[in-house]
This record gives C-alpha cells, sequence and structure tokens, in this order.
C-alpha cells in the first residue's frame, strides 16, 4: 500500500484518526500524507495564523511519520480534489460529533467526503490501543463488498473476515406458514436464506482464493441496526462496507446504509467506492 491520506480538522476525533494512520502506515510500510484544511472565508491574517499553526501541531503529532500540508479554502471540497490528485490506496478520517438525525438531512464533510471520494475510507472512532482484530464486512452481494472485504483483511494483517448480510422476512411473514412459536416455518425461512447463503459461500471461495479468510453469517432484521447489534455482539472493532447508490462521474447521493453507519458508528469504518484508484 504505497499512499495513505489523513484528514485532520485538529479535533480529539482526528487525533485519534492520525493515531491510526500511524499505526497503519508503520504496519504496511505505508507512505503517510496528513492534510489540513484552513477555510479560506477567514480573515486572510487569521487564516495564515491559523494555518501555521496548524502545521506545527500536526507536525510535533507526527513525530516524523508523516508529510503535513495545509491547504486553504472550502473543507470537504479541498480534500475531495487532494484525493483525485494524490490517488491514495486510503484515505483516514476521525469520526464527526454526534449530530445523529440531523446528519440524515444536512451532509457532515465526513459525509461528503466519503461519498465523493474516489478511495476507500477509513473513519476512525475508537482510540487504536492495538491493530485490528475482529473483522466484519456486510455484503450485499456486490463486487464492493468482496473489495471492502479484502481491503479490511489487508488493514488487520490478514485477520479473518466474518461476512453478513442482513435480511428482513419479506411482508412480515405474510403468506409463509407459521410454527407454534409465531415464526415462519423452518422450510419457508430455509427457502428464503438458501439463495442468499448460496451467494455468500460464492463470495467466501472468491476471497479465499485471494488469501483471505472467512466465514458467514445472516442476521435478521433491519440492515444498519443488525449490524449495530452484530459489532456488539462480536466484540468486532473493523466493519467494512461497499459504498453503494453512489453510481456516476460525480457521486451525489449516497446509500442509506453507509449514511446511517457514519451517523451511528458502531466500531472504525470502513467505505469502499468499487474500486482501487491505481488500477486505471
Amino acid at each position: 500500500m504505497p499512499g495513505i491520506l489523513m484528514t485532520s480538522d485538529l479535533s480529539d476525533r482526528s487525533g485519534l484518526a492520525l493515531a491510526r494512520a500511524r499505526m497503519l502506515a508503520q504496519v504496511l510500510g505505508a507512505d503517510l500524507e496528513i492534510l489540513h484544511v484552513v477555510d479560506d472565508t477567514l480573515p486572510s491574517h487569521v487564516a495564515e495564523e491559523a494555518g501555521q499553526s496548524a502545521h506545527e501541531l500536526l507536525t510535533r503529532e507526527a513525530a516524523g511519520a508523516g508529510k503535513v500540508e495545509v491547504v486553504f479554502g472550502h473543507p470537504w471540497r479541498r480534500v475531495v480534489e487532494r484525493i483525485a490528485q494524490a490517488r491514495p490506496d486510503l484515505v483516514v478520517m476521525g469520526a464527526h460529533r454526534d449530530r445523529g438525525i440531523i446528519d440524515m438531512f444536512r451532509s457532515s464533510v465526513l459525509h461528503r467526503c466519503v461519498q465523493m471520494s474516489d478511495a476507500p475510507v477509513l473513519v476512525v472512532s475508537d482510540r487504536p490501543a492495538a491493530p485490528y482484530g475482529k473483522v466484519m464486512a456486510a455484503t450485499s452481494f456486490a463486487r464492493r463488498d468482496a473489495e471492502a472485504a479484502r481491503l479490511a483483511s489487508k488493514l488487520a494483517g490478514g485477520a479473518e473476515v466474518r461476512i453478513v448480510h442482513a435480511y428482513r422476512v419479506p411482508f412480515g411473514g405474510l403468506g409463509y406458514r407459521m410454527d407454534d412459536t409465531g415464526d415462519i416455518t423452518k422450510r419457508d425461512r430455509d427457502e428464503i436464506e438458501d439463495p442468499m447463503l448460496f451467494q455468500m459461500e460464492q463470495m467466501r471461495q472468491r476471497l479465499a482464493r485471494d488469501g483471505v479468510a472467512a466465514d458467514c453469517a445472516l442476521l435478521e432484521g433491519r440492515t444498519t441496526a443488525a449490524l449495530i447489534e452484530a459489532v456488539a455482539r462480536e466484540g468486532s472493532d473493523l466493519l467494512a462496507i461497499g459504498r453503494h447508490g453512489a453510481e456516476g462521474h460525480v457521486p451525489m447521493t449516497m446509500g442509506r446504509v453507509a449514511s446511517e453507519l457514519l451517523s451511528y458508528l458502531p466500531c472504525d469504518l470502513l467505505v469502499h467506492p468499487g474500486r482501487f484508484p491505481r488500477e486505471d
């Protein structure tokens, strides 16, 4: 992995992201660039002083582990531009302040950068006390989900990946036979689950051919809630997903699951756009 771009807004949350970026750069032998954007709508002398202070602070925090660059402009636009120019293999960002449902209606800098990035984005929410150990990858059976799982395993030093798919029984069970507990019968559940398990097994085999060990599990329930519950239950420290609902030359929307997870981070989150920047 030749390049990691870490973006900092100088907050404590960005401090956690910088610590993880430094750890990954060392383990993977990657070059690290640390970027801070100063709002250019500030008075010029204030902006210049802020830029100088930011450069000094980040240089101290980087402790020689990476190159620090301070630029001026609109924060998310300058970050997206830098990603397009530098073509890093991974972007690392800190979690923003939890504003809950507000982010469903008004995109944060983090949301904008994730939805516009050509590179995979790792959003750090926890203090990195150790390398990643338990990795979960959500799939809707798209190719980008396998790429997310593959990269997540690499970031975790080759750790095994648990592939999960969340589903809901169609129409709340209407039209299916029910057993004595009020659940649909095993025959009907198998009829629903078998095609999903088959596709998950196909994904597991593709990952295995690339040297990535994985196992599979189905989750029942609404996707975001089921993933958050599964991460907590299994103690996962990295969740990987493919970015959906963001097709086209300039993607302006992002899939519901990715957007919700960014607002309610259950652990560190890797969002993969579906291709590696250096492939073309």
